[in-house]
Order: C-alpha cells, then structure tokens, then sequence
C-alpha cells in the first residue's frame, strides 16, 4: 500500500473543506479514496467527524470487505461505498454529506434541477433515490443500479443527504458541492418565481457554448 499516507492525506484534507463549507457537521456522512497499490480503500470510520479524521482514524478496507485492525467502527455506509468501487472502474472516490439545501429538497422528495450551465455540463442530472423498502436509509440495494449508469456521477438520498464521485477526491468534492449549490439557487429561484407569479422558467439546453453552437450546425 505505497499510497496509503497519500491518500489518508487527501481525503484529511477533503473532509475538513467539506466541513469548513457547512457541507456535513457532527459525525454524520461518509467519504473514502480507493488505493492505487492495492484492492482496498480508505474510509471516514463510524463516530468520527469531518473535521477530526486523521491518518491514526482512518479505516483501510479491502473490496471484499476485510478490514484492517483498527479501533474504530466500520461506517454504516461501508457496503454501498465498496459497491460503487466494484461496479465503476472509473469511480477512485466517493463523497456522501449531508448538506442542508440539498438534503432539504431530498427530505421533500424533489429531484434538484439542473437549472445552471454547469449543472448541466458537470453533472447533466442528480437522480433521487428513495428510502429502502424498509423505510430505512440507502443502501447498495438502491443505490448501484442507479450508479452502473456510467452517466451517472451524483445522486440525491431522499431524506438522507448526497452523493458524489469522481476519478479523484477533489473531483468528487467539487460535485457535492455544485449538489448543494444548485440546491440552494433552485430554492431561491422557486421562491423568487412565487412571489413575482411565474410559474415558467427558461432552462439552458446546453452546458458549454461550444455545445450549443454545435447542436445549431
């Protein structure tokens, strides 16, 4: 494991930007890298808060589920993190918060809109995916199906919080937070739309200017 303290380092450094964002406070959420030296990841234990993880609190587990020593709880979330890492080789990071905005939208069984040009570029659509059968949170039942959509790169947990995933940590920091932005701009634009009477918005078709001209040629 010769990128252990690397990505122990990379993930320290993401969580306390996703919390010093108000992103996920408490102990709440998930986030992990996939090692690039061996088939196993690191992992944001049980009980362990955004803003106290370090390289001593951090959990290593292989794809199959060991784990290596430790003195903490597996998080809860651990089977649908090793999930979306078996069903996506492209997938090298996963971030899981539970930011307000779009936890909101999720708690009230709304899909968020991709209402703004990047929304549209970066992600194309953030799918809301219900609680399991049983009532209960997410799990790897729900949520890979969705995710084996290459497409796919981020997802809204009703009444849970969000998803995010990328070839790198930063890459799935940047898609929780573009979730949590678009949540809290397509609040304001409801709001705004219902107090001036409009019950019709213009929605960009396109993510990019280059995409546009080349859907007009």
């Amino acid at each position: 494991m010769e990128d252990l303290i690397e990505k122990k380092d990379a993930l320290i450094a993401t969580a306390k930007r996703c919390f010093d964002l108000r992103l996920q406070t408490n102990a709440g959420g998930n986030l992990s890298v996939r090692l690039d030296s061996a088939n196993a990841i690191v992992i944001k234990p049980s009980g362990v808060g955004f803003n106290e993880c370090t390289r001593d609190n951090l959990q290593v587990v292989h794809l199959d589920g060991t784990l290596e020593p430790s003195d903490h709880k597996p998080s809860k979330d651990l089977d649908f993190h090793l999930d979306l890492y078996r069903i996506r080789d492209d997938i090298r990071a996963v971030v899981h918060c539970h930011s307000p905005w779009a936890t909101g939208y999720a708690s009230a069984g709304l899909e968020i809109p991709c209402l703004t040009v990047q929304t549209i570029e970066k992600i194309g659509r953030m799918p809301l995916i219900p609680l399991s059968p049983q009532g209960g949170p997410q799990t790897d039942a729900e949520i890979s199906p969705v995710f084996k959509d290459p497409k796919v790169v981020a997802a809204v947990l009703a009444s849970h919080g969000t998803i995010g995933v990328g070839t790198n940590l930063m890459k799935a920091q940047y898609l929780a937070e573009i979730i949590e932005e678009t949540a809290h701009i397509a609040y304001v634009r409801d709001t705004l739309m219902a107090s001036h009477g409009k019950t019709v918005a213009d929605l960009p078709q396109y993510g990019t200017a280059s995409d546009a001209r080349a859907a007009a040629e």
